[in-house]
């Protein structure tokens, strides 16, 4: 029997680690890897996290392709890789967005092949090959964004990708990931980046070798990918910015509530915030 031939696209930390964390299992895929720096790909080849370095054109003859790159790039991949795969094949993603990712994926892939929207929720501030933990998915969540178009075969071989790679798999309407996630996700992020930012362009100076652990703890997913977080903002850019809307207007409350020296009310916002995070 054929042991079915896995594509990874994008060999730095999500990619990578899914190579690794494949490695050795026991009816794991043959695994061939593609990335734009020769470094990762040397790298992959040299942990046996990958037999075999490819291109773009080569990798688009395998049985499952995963797309391991920023979600803005991805799209263009998408749509290239999608008109070549074989009949039987699966495309699918690990971006952090999903419904225009999902839109692409399916218009470009040819009659015969599906694309499957998928997102590992896992990460780090790192990025890189060099940052690739074959444990990253280990007891974490991936979430399937199924549609219409899916088969329920095709749905199972992406299921059981992740969950070989140690993920516990989720089923979640694209639509619906998008607003989840600028929640959770998305704005996290994006208030991390501002908070830096906003001491970076401070007029007085504030060292911040003094910084406070509170700072440090808060701020530390601001480390992230610039380009990773740059791409992801603009491609759910609606959601995103219901998000700041949201969080703009409970910020303004709490300014309103310190302004106003509102002992109850502070304590009241304070403790609602504590009972949900607790609740986490």
């Amino acid at each position: 029997m054929r042991v079915e031939r896995l594509g990874i696209l994008g060999l730095g930390l999500i990619g990578g680690s899914l190579a690794l964390s494949l490695r050795g299992k026991r009816g794991a895929p043959e695994v061939w890897g593609c990335d734009r720096n020769p470094e990762h790909v040397r790298m992959a080849l040299a942990d046996r996290a990958i037999a075999r370095g490819c291109t773009e054109k080569e990798i688009a003859s395998c049985d499952i392709v995963v797309v391991c790159v920023p979600v803005l790039r991805s799209v263009v991949l998408l749509r290239r890789i999608g008109r070549r795969m074989r009949p039987g094949a699966v495309l699918t993603d690990a971006g952090s967005v999903k419904a225009a990712v999902v839109r692409a994926g399916q218009e470009a892939t040819r009659d015969g092949a599906e694309f499957v929207g998928g997102h590992p929720i896992a990460g780090t501030e790192n990025s890189g090959y060099s940052a690739a933990d074959r444990l990253l998915f280990k007891g974490r969540t991936c979430i399937i964004t199924p549609t219409e178009a899916n088969t329920g075969k095709s749905l199972r071989r992406v299921e059981r990708l992740w969950r070989m790679a140690g993920a516990r798999v989720l089923r979640m309407e694209p639509d619906v990931h998008d607003h989840v996630f600028a929640y959770v996700s998305h704005l996290p992020h994006a208030v991390a980046y501002a908070l830096v930012h906003s001491v970076a362009t401070l007029g007085s100076r504030v060292p911040l070798g003094y910084s406070a652990g509170g700072f440090r703890d808060f701020t530390r997913i601001a480390s992230s990918n610039p380009e990773m977080w740059k791409d992801i903002v603009l491609q759910n850019r609606r959601e995103v910015l219901g998000a700041v809307g949201h969080y703009r207007r409970n910020l303004s409350m709490l300014e309103g509530l310190i302004r106003r020296g509102d002992k109850a009310g502070l304590l009241a916002y304070f403790r609602k915030a504590k009972s949900t995070r607790d609740g986490m």
